[in-house]
């Protein structure tokens, strides 16, 4: 839909795999990205990795990823026990590296770039802002869209999941997750600190 009308402003959105950082791609190419919270960013990728990415796609699991989730049934599971000093700390801590996703922090797709300086984006998606952040995104590229318009109510095409029968994150794991992924907290801040200021110094 969104692709159908940029191809008459001779532009078109092509989404990038899990494998492209920004490094790989052209500097005249103009970009946008999205993030997540670094706690519900890990529950959702541990568990989409233990569906093995269904229903809207099938990857089988690395022979690690099985022994991951031998180990640990559920997330909190696993964030409670990152910084315990036995083996179950030590498998912990092998298991969130060997899980797809959750071995990376979001940073790391922007190694070797100065994202807010020499290179900015055209705007940045949060997740948990994510039709405020999508319909701003669409009106700096000159379309005339409503957001809700573009939105999936189907819930396999929008990989949207249910984690009701899960356990939450107790306080620990969160704290947990907050050290482990230390750098992707600063990320978010920084990314909505630039959302601010392009806020502040956009033309009304």
């Amino acid at each position: 839909h969104i692709n159908q009308q940029l191809e008459s402003y001779g532009s078109k959105i092509i989404k990038c795999n899990h494998d492209i950082k920004l490094k790989h791609l052209k500097n005249n190419i103009p970009y946008f990205f999205s993030i997540r919270k670094p706690t519900t960013r890990f529950k959702s990728c541990f568990y989409s990795r233990k569906r093995k990415g269904q229903p809207r796609i099938y990857v089988e699991w690395t022979k690690y990823e099985a022994i991951a989730f031998q180990q640990f049934e559920h997330a909190n599971d696993l964030a409670e026990s990152l910084f315990r000093n036995d083996k179950v700390g030590f498998n912990a801590r092998a298991a969130i590296k060997s899980i797809r996703h959750t071995g990376m922090q979001q940073v790391d797709w922007f190694e070797g770039a100065s994202v807010f300086e020499k290179r900015p984006p055209l705007h940045i998606i949060r997740q948990e802002n994510f039709e405020v952040d999508m319909q701003k995104l669409i009106r700096s590229i000159g379309l005339e869209v409503n957001v809700k318009d573009l939105i999936s109510t189907d819930a396999k095409t929008a990989h949207k999941n249910e984690y009701k029968d899960t356990p939450e994150l107790s306080q620990l794991a969160v704290e947990n997750l907050e050290k482990w992924y230390i750098q992707d907290h600063y990320f978010y801040d920084q990314c909505e600190h630039w959302l601010k200021q392009k806020d502040i110094n956009s033309p009304r």
